[in-house]
């Protein structure tokens, strides 16, 4: 009799610890695998769109070339412009995705690195909205007395000017070496000068969503497509 109580309790026992295992294996099971992965975040954030248009970390990872938007949120990292990170995260998969949502939730686990990039974008962008710039030269030709300018505003977001005979305005966006023009419009007044007229023409289907590589030299702002400088502007004060 004692014999068969004995074997109740070890099979108590047992089975006690089969339901621990198969508990655990159970909680295994449910929980994602999470990777850490080392991260360098650029200064300065930048448009994109995910679901809708909102602003994106610019990231390269270790084998990365180029930078890349990082569409997602890092728990635990206060980022402040301009300062470049290295940063190791937590990646883990989701198990149940919602709709619109990312597959991994990021988490920060540790910050490598924290340095201060001097931005050069914005100390050239202090000095452009400072001046009137005049074209000067257009696909390597001076145009005959030209009217047309270009002026920038502070807030790094519009520019304004004239195409030799029409008033023109419109957004731009400066980066290290490069200027994008964008939603360029222009007044209709007719212009009887055939010389502005088509250098009216030339410069706004120039300027109308197309993205240079600039520099400033002295006191011109030029602007290139390739290697090849396709407008110069000099520099005049402001009205």
């Amino acid at each position: 009799m004692k014999t068969f109580k004995s074997s109740n309790k070890m099979k108590q026992i047992f089975s006690l610890k089969t339901l621990l295992l198969l508990l655990g294996f159970a909680l295994l099971s449910t929980q994602a695998k999470a990777d850490k992965i080392r991260m360098t975040i650029k200064e300065e954030l930048a448009r994109c769109t995910g679901v809708a248009p909102q602003n994106c970390y610019q990231v390269k990872y270790k084998k990365s070339k180029d930078w890349e938007f990082f569409y997602d949120q890092i728990e635990g990292f206060e980022y402040t412009p301009g300062y470049r990170y290295v940063i190791d995260v937590k990646r883990t998969k989701r198990k149940n995705i919602p709709a619109d949502a990312s597959a991994y939730t990021y988490k920060l686990k540790k910050i490598i690195k924290k340095e201060k990039i001097t931005n050069e974008a914005a100390t050239e962008l202090a000095f452009i909205v400072k001046h009137k710039w005049n074209l000067i030269q257009m696909n390597g030709a001076t145009p005959p007395a030209s009217s047309a300018y270009l002026v920038f505003q502070a807030d790094g977001k519009r520019m304004g000017g004239s195409a030799g005979c029409n008033r023109i305005s419109g957004g731009f966006e400066l980066t290290k070496d490069k200027i994008s023009f964008s939603k360029i419009a222009s007044t209709l007044m007719a212009c009887p000068d055939e010389n502005k007229n088509k250098l009216e023409g030339t410069l706004l289907k120039m300027l109308t969503d197309t993205t240079f590589r600039y520099d400033i030299a002295d006191q011109t702002l030029n602007l290139y497509q390739g290697d090849k400088l396709v407008l110069m502007f000099g520099m005049s004060p402001l009205e």
